[in-house]
């Protein structure tokens, strides 16, 4: 028999599924409690033992996805030698790392929507995981060791790409996710590559 717990993480398993289908046809703001869960097969009463508000559940929703994301994304890193990579490849856009970036947020887009709409983008703890599992290795394989000057350049870069996955979004994800990479390296490579150049 499962536990609470489990029962729980099924539950909230299920109003995160119902919450993504219902962005599929509604907004975010026209969405009821008691319209997800109906669609949820859950009570009010298991909702709001867990959450305030539908803000929480898409909070909660979103961090799920992204932590999906982070185990499949990091696992690509986890078999990466940084020790044999240029520093041409240590920027970290080419598109065998921004192809499965774009097509999580293209796939999960009404979610990312709801955010855009509220002018804050989503990351998360996602922004910490890069950094810690990307950044860090690449900044000291460029010789980047101070904690400070890696955080805030690696800030610098997210906002970056973000302002432009961001516009994406606002666009419906109609441009081509290989059209993309190639902006955002247009607008990224000579910053970063000047950056580090310039600590070395």
């Amino acid at each position: 028999m499962a536990d609470k717990g489990t029962k729980f993480r099924n539950a909230a398993n299920r109003m995160g599924d119902a919450l993504l289908n219902l962005l599929e046809t509604k907004n975010f703001a026209d969405i009821a409690v008691s319209e997800l869960c109906e669609a949820a097969g859950v009570n009010r009463s298991t909702f709001y033992a867990h959450y305030e508000n539908l803000y929480d559940l898409l909070k909660e929703t979103q961090e799920r996805a992204v932590s999906g994301f982070l185990s499949t994304f990091g696992a690509s890193f986890g078999a990466a030698d940084f020790s044999k990579m240029t520093a041409e490849e240590l920027i970290f856009i080419s598109p065998q790392y921004l192809v499965p970036y774009l097509t999580f947020i293209k796939k999960n887009r009404r979610l990312y929507e709801v955010y855009n709409n509220s002018g804050a983008f989503p990351i998360g703890d996602m922004d910490k995981e890069l950094i810690e599992k990307v950044f860090v290795p690449i900044y000291a394989k460029n010789g980047v060791t101070d904690r400070k000057i890696v955080d805030y350049m690696s800030r610098y870069y997210m906002s970056g790409v973000t302002a432009i996955t961001m516009e994406w979004v606002k666009r419906g994800c109609e441009d081509d996710i290989l059209f993309l990479c190639e902006v955002i390296s247009i607008c990224v490579r000579p910053t970063m590559r000047a950056a580090l150049g310039t600590l070395q």
